[in-house]
């Protein structure tokens, strides 16, 4: 069955066509027209009635949404980047659009993506990380998207790296999301331009020595061109990206590991350092073998197509 993906983002809108073989063939993004929840429902709207008159109707319409969903996928309970709660998002887009409607998390609906690109494997477990601005997960096992009983599986970004680590926003200590997301690694190399610039070149030459300049880009850059400073920033994130892996291992035993998100873009630099942090955490000691780290492949597109493959297969 063909179908319609919509990714909604913090900063932007996302959509794309399924062709009935499951593969993407259109795809575009916008910025958000703006927070108001009925402006974007709008804007949804027209976006979808163009891929409409453009391509013949899509019998479904995938939403992959950044926030937490009801249990039955039915409303969105709370949307921080959105300042959004208990919306009725999927009724809400079937009737302005006249399409029956799925909606999935994001992180989900990228893991799901990833999955596809990945050949869809259906013995043991596919987990992937969306290191952004926060940092979510998703867990695919046996074929299967877990959702969990409240809709809240797969947050792995808040998984507890350290009892004493710094504060959360969602409110616990030493999460996964205060080491490894965008943000943090961003927030770390920032420090290291104040406070040890001999030790971060390449950061301080980036941003002027004005730390409030560096941005995420630049630190991939720093990071791939062997910036003392932004190498440790690296190394910091794999080794929580790591225990939490161990963590994840022991409950689910996965056999993939992908980075996806904007962090990912620091590359295969981020990738090993994942791998040789994965050498030396041995969850089960010398028992269980590593899971295979990936760099995500669907890059922005994951959730469009994960949102439209999930709704295309929906019973």
């Amino acid at each position: 069955m063909r179908a319609i993906g919509v990714d909604v983002g913090g900063t932007k809108l996302a959509i794309g066509r399924l062709s009935g073989s499951g593969e993407l063939y259109y795809y575009t993004e916008r910025p958000l027209p703006g927070l108001d929840y009925d402006r974007l429902l709008n804007t949804i709207a027209e976006a979808v009635q163009n891929v409409h008159d453009s391509h013949s109707v899509s019998p479904r319409l995938g939403v992959a949404m950044a926030g937490w969903l009801s249990p039955d996928r039915e409303r969105v309970v709370a949307a921080a980047s959105l300042g959004w709660t208990d919306r009725k998002l999927r009724q809400d887009l079937a009737e302005l659009t006249g399409l029956e409607t799925i909606v999935h998390n994001d992180a989900n609906s990228a893991t799901w993506g990833e999955y596809l690109l990945a050949g869809r494997p259906k013995r043991g477990a596919f987990v992937m990380l969306t290191l952004g601005t926060d940092v979510g997960g998703g867990v695919i096992a046996d074929g299967r998207l877990l959702t969990g009983a409240f809709g809240v599986a797969g947050e792995l970004g808040h998984l507890q790296v350290r009892a004493d680590g710094p504060r959360c926003v969602c409110g616990s200590r030493g999460c996964l999301a205060v080491y490894a997301s965008g943000k943090a690694m961003l927030a770390s190399a920032r420090r290291a331009v104040a406070h040890a610039p001999a030790e971060a070149p390449l950061l301080s030459k980036l941003c002027g020595n004005n730390p409030v300049r560096l941005r995420g880009h630049d630190v991939a850059t720093a990071a791939q061109q062997g910036d003392k400073a932004a190498l440790g920033v690296v190394r910091e994130a794999a080794a929580a990206i790591a225990a939490v892996s161990a963590m994840i291992s022991r409950i689910v035993d996965h056999h993939t590991l992908v980075l996806g998100g904007g962090a990912s873009a620091i590359g295969p630099v981020l990738q090993q350092a994942v791998v040789s942090a994965l050498r030396v955490t041995t969850p089960l000691g010398p028992v269980l073998p590593l899971p295979e780290v990936r760099l995500a492949r669907a890059g922005n597109r994951a959730g469009v197509l994960g949102a439209a493959d999930l709704a295309a297969s929906a019973e």
